[in-house]
């Protein structure tokens, strides 16, 4: 099971070397007027795009909808062979994980080879089958990012903005977004939402780097696999070691300008570490105290990234482009969003403290630091005790939501499967 889908193991019983992987979306959103997951839609027309360029699973059949035999969206697709390379990496030698590093660099460079025109998520058009047993590959396209107050979206120059390769624009556009939301928001509640500050500072550290040069080149737009960890990269024990035979959970892969896509993948030399280095796009902990086996590793994959990806590398990994990323974290999410806020002011905060410029941002508001309430709209159906703790709980929430759909999809497979599926 993930965190998004159901994942259930199929094998075959005419042939029990022909595997597969059945996907079954937990909480799929549906269209209103259709009852489509388009997530579904977009996830099949994606692995058919990359099939003949990278090594991904191959779609055997899908449906958008509840009008099948399981009465839920899903996507039937080939098993990659091996396992998941987090479940062996702790044993690997030295001399293997060395190995495996120099597959993943070349992974990572053939991601980047996919470009694009603009970024943005993959989209299929309604003209598509939103189910078929016969796959022809779909034709994928690039939906701008379209976070923000729904009238600032639609204007001509949104979409120009966040096209990508002009990254301050991108930021911009987004930041420029939510303050328009901000700015509704306070006309209708009569009240400060305390969030402007956070946005205008934003704005400020963008401009700062601007004048710095840093948005000096344009950015190409490459494929970018979020989570590309470990648990999502499948291994196979060969004669000759270990051997990467491809990637999986493509599920919120993106068109992105590539230095956003430039995560250092820390778990390689940090491989125990807590916490899950993906969510938000956000980099680990950069400065560790590594042992010398540990160090050995990340030296080995700096050099090889430099070599195989160039120099502008490591400075998008570990320079400007931490800093980039974290922008980039804090801005396309509204800020009355509890992650999004804390992204935003410890980012802030790190800012002030280095360039020696005035009091921190969050020392300037009433609540000191603390996220603003999320919109009243919102917090008017919770009771009054929940209110004033909503911040805190309303990410467990979310997970015990989860579990539950995780169990009730469950339940639900079995009981078709029995009846003769």
């Amino acid at each position: 099971m993930q965190f998004q889908n159901c994942v259930y193991a199929l094998t075959s019983q005419a042939n029990s070397d022909d595997q597969y992987i059945l996907r079954v979306p937990m909480e799929p959103e549906l269209r209103e007027d259709d009852g489509v997951c388009e997530a579904v839609l977009n996830d099949a027309a994606l692995l058919g795009h990359l099939a003949e360029r990278l090594p991904v699973p191959r779609v055997v059949a899908y449906s958008a909808t509840g009008n099948n035999v399981l009465e839920e969206p899903y996507m039937l697709q080939t098993r990659l062979p091996g396992v998941a390379l987090d479940g062996v990496f702790e044993r690997l030698t030295h001399q293997e994980k060395l190995a495996i590093i120099d597959q993943y660099v070349d992974l990572i460079a053939k991601l980047e080879a996919i470009t694009f025109e603009a970024a943005g998520t993959f989209t299929v058009s309604a003209f598509e089958p939103v189910s078929s047993n016969k796959v022809s590959p779909l034709d994928p396209h690039i939906t701008f990012f379209n976070q923000g107050d729904e009238e600032f979206v639609e204007k001509p120059e949104t979409a120009i903005d966040r096209a990508g390769p002009n990254v301050k624009a991108l930021f911009d556009s987004h930041i420029d977004g939510w303050l328009e939301t901000e700015r509704k928001y306070e006309e209708e509640v009569n009240d400060d939402s305390g969030r402007v500050p956070y946005y205008n500072k934003m704005k400020e550290i963008l401009n700062t780097l601007q004048s710095d040069n840093t948005f000096d080149q344009p950015q190409p737009i490459v494929l970018y696999h979020w989570d590309l960890e470990a648990r999502n990269v499948m291994v196979t024990l060969t004669p000759d070691g270990y051997k990467i035979t491809g990637i999986i959970d493509w599920d919120g892969a993106l068109a992105s300008p590539r230095v956003l896509a430039r995560r250092a993948p820390d778990w390689i030399w940090d491989f125990d570490h807590e916490g899950f280095t993906g969510y938000k796009d956000t980099d680990h902990h950069p400065n560790l105290d590594l042992s010398a086996d540990s160090l050995a590793l990340k030296n080995h994959f700096d050099e090889k990234a430099r070599l195989v990806l160039g120099d502008q590398y490591l400075e998008d990994a570990y320079g400007i482009g931490r800093l980039l990323r974290r922008i980039w974290s804090a801005s396309k999410e509204p800020l009355y969003c509890t992650t999004a806020f804390y992204l935003m002011v410890e980012m802030c905060e790190e800012w002030d403290r280095r360039s020696n410029g005035p009091e921190p941002v969050s020392e300037q508001l009433p609540s000191g630091g603390q996220p603003p309430v999320e919109p009243k709209a919102v917090l008017d159906t919770l009771p009054l005790a929940e209110q004033q703790v909503a911040k805190a709980v309303v990410e467990p929430q979310k997970f015990v939501g989860l579990w539950a759909k995780v169990v009730h999809c469950f339940r639900r497979l079995v009981r078709k499967m029995k009846a003769g599926w």
